[in-house]
């Protein structure tokens, strides 16, 4: 009698092509985990990109509001259309807060949430140990208004804001990342004192 041969593979034959399919696909699958957190980063920079543009805007060039001010117009005056600088904190809870001629607005803002500082400057700028703070914005540090050792004839007006991503901070290992610093020049063109 004669035997006819099995068709199949041996157990060898499967070890071995299960250890070289395991040599192609644990790379992928570890580069597709780098994407996936180069990712994160790059949509965290955007989103850091578009607070400060809007912080800039609402501080350069202010706003148009649905009440009067001071003045009986809807208009929120930014520093370009002031004579002094506004003076004070431009945030609160991490929400830009810009007030002008008695009226006020806020920038984007975010459902409030609790996030552990574990050392100073981490992961928000304004850490100062391990404490807890409520973030319900963007904005990581007051924003600066330099009048003094930038100004021109006493006409312009530095700005300096620290923009944070909480939900970026939190969660990448170097939550540096997660904020940046951006600084432009406004100019006073108001000849007459700011309502």
């Amino acid at each position: 009698m004669r035997k006819t041969a099995q068709a199949g593979f041996t157990l060898i034959e499967v070890m071995i092509a299960s250890v070289a399919s395991m040599a192609v696909i644990a790379p992928a699958i570890a580069v597709m985990f780098s994407a996936f957190n180069w990712y994160a980063e790059i949509q965290s920079q955007i989103g850091l990109n578009r607070e400060a543009r809007q912080a800039f805007d609402l501080v350069g060039n202010g706003a148009k509001m649905n009440g009067n001010g001071n003045d009986a117009s809807p208009y929120l005056y930014g520093v370009r259309g002031r004579k002094a600088a506004p003076g004070g904190t431009l945030r609160s809870n991490y929400t830009l807060q810009y007030q002008s001629n008695n009226l006020t607005a806020t920038g984007d803002s975010i459902a409030g949430m609790t996030v552990t500082c574990t050392a100073a400057g981490v992961p928000l700028p304004d850490c100062v140990g391990t404490e807890t703070k409520t973030v319900a914005g963007w904005v990581g540090n007051d924003l600066s208004l330099n009048t003094t050792s930038r100004s021109v004839t006493g006409r312009t007006v530095e700005t300096m804001v620290t923009i944070s991503d909480p939900f970026q901070a939190q969660r990448t290992p170097n939550s540096a990342s997660a904020s940046a610093t951006y600084r432009t020049i406004f100019t006073l063109n108001r000849d007459i004192a700011d309502p």
